[in-house]
């Protein structure tokens, strides 16, 4: 599933380079690992949506920009989880945790949750660390952080599954020639 996102994103960006050249395409093609190719493949879906890559009239290049974020999109929903207090105790003690590291000022949302990067976090036992995260301001790469909290079981059970997929996406990655 994740090779045909791959290979999808690219030959999107590879009609939408021949139509308007542009600076992703050596990115994504040269990229040497999957954090790499997702990487440039946020920067990629940040300009889709902006006038880097839309500053034209032309309907094809629209159009194209429009496909390119949908494939981010999957990517993103591989790569990204969004995780939410199970309680009020639990969201203070995030809170708290991540007051210790002043990157972390804005990485909670307005309904307390928290959106991280899995291909930047790490589990060991019960506690998360979170190196990565999004805030409900626009960016493609979020921001760089470094704190622990501690999740429930359910919480734990979701994160072991989901961080195992990511796992296995990393031994197996088939990046787009």
């Amino acid at each position: 599933m994740m090779t045909d996102t791959f290979s999808r994103l690219m030959a999107l960006l590879t009609a939408l380079h021949e139509i308007s050249p542009n600076r992703f395409f050596n990115r994504l093609k040269q990229a040497a690992s999957l954090d790499e190719f997702y990487g440039a493949a946020l920067e990629l879906g940040y300009a889709a949506n902006s006038k880097e890559l839309r500053d034209t009239y032309d309907e094809q290049v629209h159009s194209l920009s429009e496909d390119i974020r949908r494939e981010v999109g999957k990517l993103d929903a591989v790569f990204r989880i969004k995780l939410l207090p199970g309680s009020p105790s639990q969201k203070q003690s995030w809170e708290n945790s991540a007051s210790r590291d002043p990157s972390a000022r804005y990485a909670f949302r307005s309904d307390g949750s928290l959106e991280i990067s899995l291909l930047d976090a790490e589990l060991r036992d019960a506690i998360l660390h979170v190196k990565r995260v999004w805030s409900h301001v626009g960016n493609f790469d979020g921001s760089w952080t470094n704190f622990k909290i501690k999740l429930d079981a359910d919480q734990v059970a979701e994160l072991r599954t989901r961080l195992a997929e990511v796992r296995r996406i990393r031994s197996g990655a088939a990046l787009p020639p």
